[in-house]
């Protein structure tokens, strides 16, 4: 009887709840910087960074990925290791790949990016909640964007167990709480609403702005919304990696070969026995989502010739190419490729 004469006093509040979290948002709004401007590629570009990546990490990766890129016209002339180099430390690099394909096939064609949501939808990495922030917060289109904040705020707004495959009921009461007139604004202030304020943990429910309509705090059982996620069971993996030097830093690198980073250059993977007497050993962890790495890291010196004779086509999708230290730095670097080259 409580939660449907709740959830009828909630629908009937959606313009009061509206005018309470944007009257929030106007006067706590952080000042970020991509906020100084709608422009869709730079809405576009720090939605894409922003994606499993905290604030103060994409900040200054943000600045000097714009320098280098400051129109898309530019990213899309890019080499894609230039591209790379510079998404170094936000992670999660099929996102780059993506994007500077995205740039490509939009400069091609003569477009920005496009205000019709199907057609955002078909443009390289770009998905729902991607295409739903970019039209809203750069052109004012009417889509809700879902991330995993909003998720928890509409959670425990109505006591929510976690959206199915399809995003729902998530995304329908997304859509029907949006602010047709400030779209973006609203998108962003309930973004920040869950990152700030209705956190997963700790929640402050006494400064929420709309704690008056939801559900969960009335019935003060907050910390169970959403529910937890059922936990993957995490795959550990064992693997030994050569970092091959030559007497000028040189490094041989590989991409192809290691199944759980294809995409990006790495030392060369080696038989787990390959270790002689005269190497250097060290070992290091690391983890990516539901995996846990175990690396074995051997450590030479070896001859020009040495390196040269090691540097071959091991593969249909694999290569191997000697990197100096210059080149180094503009490649994109994984944790694991500084890690290793660190031990």
């Amino acid at each position: 009887m409580g939660v449907r004469s709740g959830r009828r006093g909630i629908a009937g509040s959606v313009s009061a709840l509206r005018r309470a979290l944007l009257a929030w948002h106007d006067r706590n709004r952080r000042d970020l910087p991509w906020r100084t401007d709608r422009d869709p590629y730079r809405v576009w570009v720090a939605e894409v960074m922003l994606q499993q990546t905290r604030i103060a990490v994409v900040e200054p990766a943000y600045a000097r990925f714009l320098a280098a890129f400051p129109t898309m016209e530019r990213l899309a002339a890019a080499r894609e290791d230039d591209v790379l180099a510079l998404w170094s430390g936000l992670g999660y690099y099929a996102r780059a790949r993506s994007l500077h394909r995205a740039a490509g096939v939009l400069v091609r064609s003569g477009r920005v990016f496009p205000r019709d949501y199907g057609e955002a939808r078909e443009l390289p990495g770009v998905g729902a909640y991607t295409a739903a922030a970019v039209l809203s917060i750069a052109y004012g289109e009417p889509h809700a964007a879902v991330d995993g904040n909003v998720i928890r705020v509409l959670s425990r707004l109505r006591r929510l167990d976690r959206p199915d495959a399809s995003g729902e009921p998530h995304t329908a009461l997304a859509t029907e709480l949006l602010s047709p007139r400030r779209a973006g604004d609203w998108n962003e202030a309930i973004m920040e609403l869950g990152e700030t304020v209705c956190t997963p943990a700790n929640p402050r429910c006494p400064d929420c702005p709309i704690s008056l309509y939801c559900e969960a705090y009335r019935f003060g059982v907050v910390e169970r919304h959403p529910p937890p996620k059922r936990r993957r069971a995490t795959e550990r993996v064992s693997a030994t990696m050569l970092v091959l030097r030559d007497g000028t830093n040189g490094v041989v690198l590989e991409q192809g070969a290691f199944r759980y980073l294809p995409d990006m250059w790495l030392p060369v993977l080696v038989a787990d026995e390959a270790t002689r007497p005269e190497d250097r050993v060290g070992e290091i962890r690391h983890a990516i989502t539901h995996r846990s790495f175990r690396i074995r890291v051997i450590a030479r010196q070896a001859n020009p010739r040495g390196l040269a004779a090691l540097v071959r086509r091991v593969g249909e999708s694999s290569e191997r190419r000697v990197f100096s230290q210059v080149e180094l730095s503009r490649i994109g670097r994984s944790s694991l490729l500084r890690k290793a080259l660190e031990v």
